[in-house]
């Protein structure tokens, strides 16, 4: 009776860790980092229409933006490497361009970036919660951060971001932008 007793509560254990462990609570990968993971996959795959990848990066916006700290950055360290990648190739692909075509990839950006967000929390608890993180940073900080990131890169990489902004800001001011929403000290920002 007592083997019994033993086997079915090692049983029960056992269901209970396997569940654990599918639900994330055993090292593996967070619930809501992997929602978010397959969410950047399709909000970011340049074969779907504009349209469709806009409103899943809406989506994204609003989840990533319901994540602890630590969720958060769980995602971006996963995710560091394919982004690298991807922003290298992006600013390769520019830098092949004729002028011409760089010319107009700079008024899409730019287009882009100054497009009004729709459905974006502008007050409260979320309103710009993904950004607090930066802004309550001191200096030093800031500068560590920004530090980490450039050490990330190759120094073609830095070059070439280096030209592209130079470049993107020109662009704007030909156009009579002064401020492009959302271009920070980092770079583009959403």
């Amino acid at each position: 009776m007592n083997r019994n007793k033993l086997i079915a509560g090692l049983t029960l254990i056992l269901v209970v860790a396997l569940g654990a462990w599918a639900f994330g609570l055993f090292g593996g990968t967070d619930p809501a980092v992997a929602e978010l993971q397959r969410m950047a996959d399709t909000a970011f795959d340049d074969s779907l229409p504009e349209a469709q990848r806009d409103q899943v990066r809406g989506e994204f916006r609003q989840k990533m933006e319901s994540l602890t700290d630590t969720q958060r950055e769980a995602f971006f360290n996963a995710n560091r490497d394919r982004w690298m990648q991807r922003s290298e190739q992006r600013l390769n692909d520019f830098f092949a361009m004729s002028a011409a075509e760089q010319q107009k990839r700079l008024d899409e950006i730019i287009n882009q970036m100054t497009k009004p967000r729709e459905n974006r929390p502008r007050s409260g608890d979320q309103a710009g919660r993904g950004r607090d993180g930066w802004r309550n940073m001191t200096e030093a900080q800031r500068d560590e951060r920004s530090k980490r990131r450039l050490d990330q890169t190759s120094p073609k990489m830095r070059a070439q971001f280096g030209e592209f902004r130079k470049r993107l800001d020109e662009r704007a001011k030909e156009r009579g932008i002064t401020q492009i929403p959302g271009w920070g000290r980092g770079g583009p920002r959403g």
